[in-house]
Order: structure tokens, then C-alpha cells, then sequence
């Protein structure tokens, strides 16, 4: 996009020209935009590609070819505390966290890591703070996390 005013336009003090300009060049791109208003901001916008796709369609192939011994690697399960993310080719599949149960990963596609969702505690090591009246006081503290969503 390129704005040419004149010396006129450009004075000291007036951006009224500039900012007219500006609008009119975003009326312009206004068909041009992606007005998506998707619920889901994490997802992506584009589509699996054809690579992915061949992949996927290949991963698939091998699965039916090796049926018996396949589900050894294809089956998963996720116990009632924990959630599993799963990862097509470096991005997440749409539908967020699977679980508790059991669910399915494509070998050589998909990459899943289990999530714990109970509360877990960390002990911080005591630390020894001198106060402003010289008193050494020792201070130690157990941290409390739970992963939630």
C-alpha cells in the first residue's frame, strides 16, 4: 500500500489527510479481509495440506496392512486423572484434550502427551532471611499446582 500526499497535505500539526487516506484504503481491503468470527481462537485457520493429508492416508495404509500387531501401537488409554493432548504433524487436533478412556493415535503422525490433572505439591527448600532488625529468620513453603482446562 502506498500513500502519496501532497506538500499541502503533509503540514505541521495535520494528520487529517493521513488518517482520511488510511480509511479509505481499509474501505478499499474491506472485501479483501477475513472477517471469521471463530469461537475457537487456537484453531487454525487453513486445513490440513496435501502432505499432510498423503501422510495421514499412508500412516492409515500401513495400519490396515499390519492390523493384528498395529493396535498394540495404535490403542491408547488415559486413566480418569489424566487428559491427553494430541499433536497431528506439530498441531493440535481439533477437540482439545482426550480422555479419560480410550482413544487412538496414528503412528508416525501423531504424538500425544498425557496431562496429570490432580493437584501436585512442590516443597520449596527453607531459606534464611535476615530482617532490617538483624534477625534471621528461616522461611520454607510447599507450593500447590493443578492444571485445569
Amino acid at each position: 500500500m502506498t500513500l502519496l500526499l501532497s506538500d499541502k497535505e503533509c503540514s505541521e500539526g495535520s494528520l487529517t489527510p493521513l488518517t482520511q487516506a488510511l480509511e479509505s484504503e481499509d474501505l478499499k481491503m474491506g472485501s479483501q479481509k477475513n472477517n471469521n468470527n471463530s469461537q475457537d481462537p487456537i484453531a487454525c485457520e487453513e486445513g490440513p495440506g496435501v502432505c499432510s493429508m498423503a501422510l495421514t492416508i499412508f500412516s492409515l495404509f500401513l495400519i490396515t496392512v499390519t492390523l493384528p500387531m498395529s493396535l498394540f501401537f495404535v490403542v491408547k488409554v488415559v486413566q480418569e486423572y489424566e487428559r491427553a493432548v494430541i499433536f497431528r504433524l506439530g498441531r493440535l487436533l481439533t477437540g482439545g484434550a482426550r480422555g479419560p478412556g480410550v482413544f487412538f493415535v496414528i503412528p508416525c503422525v501423531d504424538v500425544y502427551e498425557k496431562i496429570d490433572m490432580r493437584s501436585q505439591t512442590f516443597e520449596i527448600p527453607p531459606q534464611e532471611i535476615l530482617t532490617k532488625d538483624s534477625v534471621t529468620v528461616f522461611v520454607n513453603a510447599i507450593m500447590y499446582y493443578k492444571v485445569a482446562n
